[in-house]
């Protein structure tokens, strides 16, 4: 325990001697805002160990962000990181970090982090506070990964992160939604739409209605669920597709959510899945079978549909379905655990329509 305090002094005195000035006068450690990276170690960046900030892209003027700056790669022991921001206020999160006061609005560690594995990354979470003016601020970050000898050295290995902008915007701009669409593709319906801004959004909820002529199947119906990108500037796209339909007319319609629960609707669009032109039974999927399968079918009208097994010899042993369906592509999956192994005839009727095929149970 002694000799791990004597390491640690060894280290936070490298480092102070580094930021003091005595230590190479014309570099100055830190991020490319303030300084010339991990200078206390080596003066040479190695681009091999990889620095990244993850976090909004987009603030309200005054508002706080929170943020975190990874680290992966090199000899990954233990690292340290540096960030800064330009215009706004950098913040404290965790323990792990000091105020450096010889860099201009500039965090670093005060104690190196370990890695729990030389595969892992690890990370520092900061906050940011955007200012008062509209601009586009930017985050500058940096990174040290570390032989864990507590000795400062060019064993040690560092890197700048890549330059992270912040658009710092007026008041609050909704999620501006600038394409909805929908499409059919192999018998499903692809939905795809655009956004140009967005601010807290959580997500989409994709909500569909079938046309009928019976009043209370008219109602929408949740299908799905997509991710939405929180506040961003940028332009994004999203797809959604919604399979396994029968023919008719669907509506759809997108319920934008924010993280604070509130939502707005989209315009609705409409498609048509037009009847199948074949009957047709496909093979039952898997076969042999144990002890379930797949029955897929199609049909060009919409009618009372049955699927009935039979034994070998003809004799009836199960009415797998017995029901009205709609036109269009179909499918069950049938559970035979009550019955032996054999093989056995599984028989579609749709109105005058007539189809049978073998499939074979081994246990």
């Amino acid at each position: 325990m002694k000799n791990h305090i004597i390491l640690s002094a060894i280290f936070i005195a490298f480092i102070s001697l580094a930021f003091s000035g005595l230590y190479e006068r014309d570099l100055l450690g830190g991020t490319q805002l303030n300084g010339a990276g991990c200078v206390c170690h080596t003066v040479e960046r190695d681009s091999t160990v990889s620095v990244w900030i993850e976090g909004s892209d987009t603030l309200i003027k005054g508002q706080t962000g929170l943020y975190r700056m990874y680290l992966a790669n090199g000899p990954a022991e233990a690292g340290g990181h540096n960030v800064a921001g330009r215009f706004g206020i950098m913040s404290l999160v965790d323990t792990l970090s000091v105020w450096d006061y010889r860099s201009p609005n500039e965090l670093t560690q005060a104690f190196p982090l370990e890695f729990p594995t030389p595969q892992d990354t690890i990370y520092w979470e900061f906050a940011y506070t955007a200012p008062d003016s509209i601009v586009i601020d930017t985050l500058y970050s940096c990174g040290i990964s570390l032989v864990y000898d507590h000795i400062p050295d060019f064993h040690d290995r560092w890197n700048f992160g890549p330059k992270f902008p912040i658009a710092v915007i007026d008041g609050v701009v909704p999620v501006e939604l600038t394409r909805f669409t929908a499409n059919i593709k192999n018998g499903s319906v692809v939905l795809d739409w655009i956004t140009a801004t967005e601010t807290n959004n959580a997500g989409f909820e994709i909500e569909r209605m079938k046309n009928s002529k019976i009043q209370r199947l008219q109602d929408w119906e949740v299908v799905g669920f997509v991710d939405g990108n929180g506040t961003t500037t940028q332009i994004q796209s999203y797809s959604f597709n919604d399979e396994k339909l029968s023919a008719g007319k669907y509506q759809y319609r997108l319920k934008q959510i924010d993280f604070d629960g509130s939502f707005n609707y989209s315009n609705i669009v409409e498609v048509e899945i037009l009847p199948s032109a074949q009957f047709s039974l496909a093979q039952n999927y898997p076969n042999p079978f144990n002890p379930s399968t797949i029955i897929r079918w199609q049909s060009p009208i919409s009618s009372l549909q049955t699927i009935k097994l039979y034994d070998i010899l003809g004799n009836e042993v199960s009415v797998i379905i017995n029901e009205f369906r709609d036109a269009g592509r179909n499918e069950i999956t049938f559970n035979a655990a009550d019955l032996p192994s054999g093989v056995y005839i599984y028989k579609l009727q749709a109105g005058d329509f007539t189809l049978s095929k073998k499939m074979l149970l081994l246990k």
